[in-house]
């Protein structure tokens, strides 16, 4: 008997189901990323409890480099205060020179301004969370149009076909 024999026939609604499912999980991972973006580069320093992602310069990667990583080039996390000349950070990303990220779980890492290139706020993209929103939604009614047959299915539509009279 050959694997296609010994598999039990999926009926169309549950392969329907199975996709609506593995479609709307990629949605949710793209939730946590898709609705948020960094502004461009700004020099003023961030107020306190707000997402920021910190772009360190030369020296910083020198100064920090036994704390958060030798090729560090920006670090992502809330801010707790300003303190004598340094941004306290609760981290949760740490991103080197060449992309790869490193996720922290909120580790508290004082940053010398000295270390500081730039800030990088962290503001809700209204554009892409309309967008991932839309995408759900339509992921869902498609779900369930299948799924409960709401769109009719065009082989057993047909007019003229009907129960065979003897």
């Amino acid at each position: 008997m050959t694997d296609a024999q010994a598999r039990p026939l999926r009926s169309r609604s549950e392969t329907i189901a199975q996709r609506s499912v593995s479609g709307l999980c990629a949605l949710a991972m793209a939730l946590q990323i898709g609705c948020f973006s960094y502004l461009p580069v700004q020099s003023t320093p961030p107020a306190p409890a707000q997402q920021v992602g910190i772009v360190i310069n030369d020296r910083g990667r020198v100064l920090l480099g036994d704390r958060v990583g030798a090729s560090v080039d920006r670090i992502d996390g809330k801010v707790v205060s300003r303190q004598d000349g340094a941004i306290v950070l609760d981290v949760y990303r740490v991103t080197d020179l060449r992309g790869n990220t490193a996720t922290w779980t909120g580790e508290r890492v004082s940053i010398p301004e000295e270390a500081i290139l730039g800030y990088r706020a962290r503001t809700l993209s209204k554009f892409k969370t309309l967008l991932l929103v839309g995408s759900i939604v339509l992921a869902i009614i498609a779900s369930l149009g299948n799924t409960l047959d709401l769109f009719g299915d065009p082989a057993t539509d047909r007019p003229g076909e009907g129960p065979q009279q003897s």
